[in-house]
Parts: structure tokens; sequence; C-alpha cells
């Protein structure tokens, strides 16, 4: 694997970019004027008239109405008040502390632009860590999807032993306790995941947001010591993450749920396997009910429930499936496949750990963190700007290249800090 890293946004890449280029000025307004005047009374005091004129300004972070990101031009500057009138003006006034980056002859597109240029020059010998633990097995099932960004496989690992596990409601009984008006509830031995039976839930049109579509009473149960929550559901109509809320609680009726826990989306008419996280676990030592209810209307739809637990994530213990019993079918979706000797070892509805390798992660945003060796892209992306036709004209062509040459030899020598050593030869997708 790639050698441990400082972690560094791409706001920190850049200012350190622009700072070692000499072309960078990164302050914070000391004055609200309009939306054409950006004074700095400390970060421009050194300049005399003129001084900034044709630099590029950008607002990194607004304090005020003005949005991040915005960007123009300095038209004039005038060194008594410390002033850079910009031309186009802004879309609002700029505010006192709002921060900003001043940059010359190169822009701040074309800095983004060679930071993501550089991870993508270390993207096949920089693959980073990706650990997938969400899939669950499923009987007479032996593939299942890889996640999009995955590029190679390196172990997969089955819970051997669930550790810290309670079962809240199996759902092999219909649930009773309360059911809405606009509820059927009934119990279907027919379709389910676990068990004699799931929960099933035909929810007519009348149902409105906010209604607790049915709870059922359970012996009292402790959970103080778990940390999420397990669950089946499937649904006839897509589910955006909180339409829908599982509850849990200390009283009747989930009259006044301890957890009202969102389910996350969930596709159509397809069974998953969800986990979330429980908000206050601290709290859940004696749940007596737990529920199903429709935070966003919904209309009319079926809803099937089944095997809900709480677990301790941290507790359950893993064991490496042996490479002879999975391998990578590649296709359209790429799929994870396991032998039928597999799938009967590892057993039906079990969590997998996929250990593999994705592409590093391009910078999108101000707050996105590198990945790979934040040194080595400074160093890669400076030789690169000193390279282009971007950099400023107050360096000689000579002397450009030079200084070029001189960032590619630091940069060369640090690359084996983004190299991956593998101990086991993934299989690539």
């Amino acid at each position: 694997m790639p050698q441990p890293v400082q972690s560094r946004t791409r706001v920190q890449l850049r200012a350190d970019i622009g700072r070692t280029l000499g072309l960078l000025i990164a302050g914070a307004a000391t004055s609200t004027v309009d939306s054409a005047s950006l004074l700095d009374t400390y970060g421009l005091a050194k300049g005399g008239d003129g001084e900034y004129n044709g630099r590029q300004v950008v607002i990194i972070t607004p304090t005020g109405s003005i949005v991040a990101g915005e960007k123009s031009w300095v038209a004039s500057f005038a060194s008594a008040t410390s002033d850079a009138t910009v031309a186009p003006v802004f879309s609002s006034s700029i505010t006192t502390a709002d921060t900003y980056e001043m940059w010359l002859g190169v822009t701040y597109e074309e800095v983004n632009a060679a930071i993501d240029l550089a991870i993508m020059k270390a993207t096949n010998e920089g693959l980073q860590i990706s650990q997938v633990n969400n899939v669950w097995t499923e009987e007479d099932k032996l593939e299942y999807d890889l996640a999009s960004t995955t590029k190679g496989l390196v172990s997969v690992e089955f819970v051997k032993n669930t550790g810290i596990d309670h079962l809240i409601e199996n759902c092999d009984t219909v649930w009773s306790e309360l059911v809405d008006t606009d509820v059927t509830a009934t119990a279907d031995t027919s379709f389910k995941k676990q068990g004699n039976a799931s929960l099933k839930l035909v929810v007519a049109a009348g149902a409105a947001a906010g209604d607790i579509l049915a709870t059922q009473a359970i012996g009292s149960t402790d959970l103080s010591d778990s940390d999420t929550l397990e669950v089946w559901i499937y649904s006839s109509v897509a589910l955006d993450a909180g339409d829908l809320d599982l509850l849990l609680d200390n009283t009747a009726l989930c009259a006044s749920a301890v957890e009202s826990l969102d389910i996350p989306a969930t596709t159509a008419a397809t069974w998953t396997r969800h986990l979330i996280s429980l908000a206050n676990p601290a709290s859940d030592s004696a749940v007596i009910s737990v529920g199903v209810q429709m935070t966003v209307d919904k209309g009319a739809f079926t809803l099937y429930v089944d095997d809900i637990r709480g677990v301790l994530a941290g507790s359950r213990e893993y064991e490496v499936l042996h490479r002879d019993h999975w391998n990578i079918i590649k296709g359209s979706t790429n799929k994870l496949k396991l032998t039928p000797r597999g799938l009967d070892y590892v057993g039906k509805n079990t969590l997998l750990r996929e250990n593999g390798m994705k592409i590093p992660s391009l910078l999108t945003a101000d707050s996105s963190t590198s990945e790979i060796d934040p040194a080595w892209v400074l160093a890669e992306a400076v030789a690169y700007l000193l390279r282009s036709n971007a950099k400023a004209t107050q360096l000689d062509i000579q002397g450009r290249r030079q200084l070029a040459d001189d960032w590619q030899k630091i940069a060369d020598r640090m690359w084996p800090s983004v190299l991956n050593q593998y101990t086991v030869a993934p299989r690539w997708v």
C-alpha cells in the first residue's frame, strides 16, 4: 500500500503551490464596501498603485452573501486605501473576513487542473485501499455487484462470529400492537429473507406523512452495548433516504421514540440489507417496541421488513475466504462471484467484506483531501505549471525551464511514497 501521508485539502495544496511559485496573495477583506471593492489593509499593504492590476481574484470562504468560488479581475489598485477595484463586479459586497485568493499569471482553475493532473499521473501506481462492507449473501445467489469504484480485489472476508448481536424482531408474526387504518399488515411466509416470514405492510394512498404505519411490542431489549441496527427492507417503490424511519422505543406503541432512524435509500423491488448507525445507544437500554413511520408521503405502496437486529459492528469476527472460492466477473457491472462451495461455507445472510483497490479521487472541491502524498502532488504540480505557458513572464524562459526540471527531480525522488506494495496480487476488474 502507499505510505501514510499528511492530510492536505485542495485549498491547502493550492496555497502551497501559490506560495512556492510566488504567484499568490491569500488574505481576508478588512472592510465591507461594495461589490467592486476588495480592501485588505494587511495583505495588500505592500503594493504600490496599480501593483495588482490584471490579477485574478477568487472568493474562497465568504462570511456574507457573496458566493464561494466567485471570480473576477483587478482593474485598478489604490495603495493609499489598499483598495483593489474588480471588474466585473461580484454578485454582492465583499464582507469583512471574506477570504480570497489573488493570482498573478496563473489562474485558480489552472492550479486546480495541475493538482488533478498530478493525481491522474499517479493513478496506476497510487491505487488506494477500498473496503466495501455492505454485501450480504443470499440463498442460491453466487454473483454480487462490485462497487463501481473497485478496480481490483485483494481478499474477501466473511463474518464468522457476529459478536454482540441482539435480535430485536424476527418479523415472523404479523405486527398488531398498532396498525394505521390505511395499512394492512400480514406475515408473508412466501416472501422473506430470514426465518419463517417477513412483515408485509400494504400502505393505501390515504396514509399521510408522519403516520406510524405499524408497531410491535417486543421483550425488553438492551441495545446500549450496540452501535448499529440491521434490517432487511423491500419496497414496491423507490425510497429516498429518510422517506421512512425505523422507530425504537422504551414505551409502548413507539409513543416517544428513543431512536428515529432514517432508512437509507432503497431501490424499488429489491431486497436490501441496511446497516444504520444508532443515534443514542446509551438511551436504548430497555427497548420494548419497534415501529415503522412514513416521514414522506409515498402514496400507495407495499413494504416488507425482516430480521431487525442491533449489533456492535466492531465486535464482528471475520474470516478470509480462500481465493479458490471467489473470482471476478467483468462486464458492464463487475461482479464478485462465489463458487457454490464458497457460498455453502460462508452461508446465506452473511456479511462480506471486500478488500480491494480504487483509483485515487480527484479533488473536486476545496474541502476534498488528497489521497496521494500531497508533498509529491505539490512538487509534480509546480513542475507542470513551470513548464506550461500559464506561468507568469516575470521569470525568463530559460530560468523557468530550469526550475521545472529541479522540481521534477524533487517529485521523482518522492515517487516511492506513491507506489503500491502488494503482499498479495489483486485480481483486477
